[in-house]
């Protein structure tokens, strides 16, 4: 062994432990399995014994029910009348009060399909349903039955009736205590229902149910099997027997009450499909303990390999430009390896430490950039003195002057307005105002629709945006031709996307859709000095991101469609 390799050694190691973890694996299975069934066995019999008892707990209850019935004294004065003084008015009246009584009795259990009562005259009185299919060839032994028992309860099944057990009963006269016979009382119950609490009850049973009375299966009517099949060890109660080549666990009880023998059936296969699917669990589990040992090999094997894939996963890493280091998968080994682990993260830390540094300078440079477009995008006025001039038109009646004047100080308040984001309703009083001024300078020629829904109106967005979009359409719609330009000035709501879209649509001669991208090349260059489309769109995507902007939709001709998109701001931004 000392002079074996490592591989030899591990291979011999996991060999002798994968045949010790089989061979208790086998033991243990063989040894559950034999504990299961036996388990299984006690479980089952003690089911079907809790099963018989309510069974037989039911037909006390009948019999309870059938004594309530011979001993009511209106039953015993009916049959009484009847018995002596039939074919008359009053033995007529009595048998239909007979009757009349029985309906009482009849709702007293729900299995109880009818009641029925032969008097001396070998007269029926019944009362509940399917009366017709009871058997009445045998009346006559069975009155002699029930007679020899003197009062006392008689079970019968399969005589009068195949689906259906039978209470028989020998009424006597209780009066004086004469006890003469007064007719026999029958209650007819349905089997299935004595059997199961439910209608559907016996399709959740996975067992046959069987009754013996002698030599005799009275239940179920139509049985696939045969009373030599079912011999039961009587010492233990139970069996297994085998019947068409099945095989089935067989217990069976003595119903005391009625000296019947009820015989319970289940196949075995179903006993045992439990025990089926904890042997393939416990083969899962030491399938997962062979495992585990194979781990443990190749575990001691890796512990020399494992800093080396490592450090090569680290270098791969930082390859992608991922330089975070895992503190808690620093190497604890002190051997060269280790100390290589630990040099390579200090590097790969100040690495990521000096492109952060970078990082950051880039984004104050942005910032910068940002603060620089915004002073140019809201270049200073000199509101004060239109505000002079304002007045100075005033008193001299030089009203078009001054509402000229008011229009663009207004516009000036708001350029140099510190906001950064106003509210739609009054971004479209500064539109308003700049239309004002250029249609004293364009007059008829220019035409601006507003349709802006009032439910927008408290939204917010960044400060002039729609003016330097509406100039730029007044400078390509009317400067640049001689007819007439009309501005649509629209906005909405994308309940999808949870964005505000505003649209500017002109008349004009149009422009080129690739406007945008063509500027952002620098494939051409803007051409004014106010603020240009390109600005617009750098300051929204600063702000909001890459999704948001301007879109121009229309094609070169006839007209242009500037779409704005902006996120739903219901608050002031912080």
């Amino acid at each position: 062994m000392r002079n074996l390799k490592i591989k030899h050694k591990l291979f011999i190691f996991i060999s002798l432990g994968a045949f010790v973890t089989s061979l208790l694996g086998w033991l243990f299975v063989q040894q559950s399995q034999t504990l299961y069934e036996q388990l299984i066995y006690r479980e089952t019999v003690g089911k079907f014994y809790l099963f018989s008892q309510k069974i037989e707990e039911k037909f006390k209850e009948i019999d309870k029910l059938s004594l309530s019935v011979m001993s009511d004294s209106d039953v015993q004065n009916y049959l009484r009348v009847i018995k002596t003084i039939p074919d008359t008015y009053e033995a007529f009246d009595a048998a239909n009060k007979l009757k009349q009584k029985l309906l009482t009795y009849h709702l007293y259990d729900y299995s109880v399909s009818s009641i029925v009562i032969i008097d001396r005259n070998t007269n029926p009185h019944s009362v509940g349903v399917n009366v017709d299919r009871m058997n009445y060839a045998n009346m006559d032994e069975i009155r002699q039955l029930a007679y020899e028992h003197e009062g006392a309860s008689v079970w019968m099944g399969g005589k009068l009736q195949e689906d259906a057990f039978f209470s028989v009963r020998d009424i006597r006269e209780v009066a004086d205590l004469k006890l003469e016979s007064l007719g026999t009382l029958i209650i007819r119950i349905q089997a299935d229902k004595v059997m199961y609490a439910l209608p559907k009850e016996s399709q959740d049973y996975d067992s046959s149910l069987v009754i013996v009375s002698g030599d005799d299966i009275i239940y179920p009517a139509q049985s696939s099997f045969h009373i030599k099949d079912l011999t039961i060890d009587k010492s233990k109660g139970y069996s297994v027997i085998t019947i068409d080549n099945s095989s089935y666990l067989a217990a069976q009880f003595i119903l005391t009450y009625t000296g019947w023998t009820i015989i319970h059936l289940i196949p075995y296969g179903l006993i045992f499909q439990n025990v089926i699917m904890m042997k393939a669990a416990l083969l899962s589990l030491y399938a997962v303990i062979l495992l585990l040992l194979l781990w443990s090999g190749l575990r001691f094997s890796r512990s020399i390999t494992q800093p080396l894939e490592t450090l090569t996963q680290k270098m791969v890493n930082v390859e992608k430009g991922q330089f975070l280091i895992d503190k808690a998968g620093f190497p604890s080994s002190r051997d060269e390896i280790g100390l290589l682990n630990r040099n390579f993260d200090k590097m790969t830390e100040k690495l990521d430490k000096l492109i952060n540094e970078n990082y950051t300078k880039q984004i104050m440079l942005k910032e910068a950039e940002y603060e620089t477009l915004k002073a140019k995008v809201n270049p200073h006025f000199l509101y004060n003195t239109l505000e002079s001039i304002n007045w100075l038109a005033k008193i001299n009646g030089q009203t078009e002057i001054s509402g000229m004047v008011k229009a663009l100080g207004d516009m000036m308040r708001v350029a140099v307005s510190q906001k950064e984001f106003v509210t739609l309703e009054e971004e479209i009083a500064n539109l308003k105002n700049y239309i004002h001024i250029q249609q004293f300078r364009f007059e008829e020629r220019l035409v601006c629709h507003m349709d802006i829904p009032e439910q927008l109106h408290p939204l917010y967005m960044p400060n002039i945006i729609l003016q330097p979009i509406v100039e730029n359409c007044i400078k390509y719609g009317i400067e640049a031709a001689t007819e007439r330009c009309v501005i649509t000035v629209t906005a909405q709501k994308h309940l999808v996307l949870d964005r505000l879209i505003l649209i500017v649509k002109d008349t004009g001669s149009g422009m080129d859709t690739q406007y945008l991208d063509k500027l952002q090349q620098n494939e051409i260059s803007a051409e004014g000095t106010g603020i240009g489309l390109h600005s617009i769109n750098q300051r929204i995507q600063l702000l909001f991101g890459d999704s948001y902007g301007l879109e121009i939709e229309a094609g070169l001709e006839p007209g242009t469609l500037i779409r704005v998109s902006i996120p739903c701001l219901a608050e002031l931004p912080v």
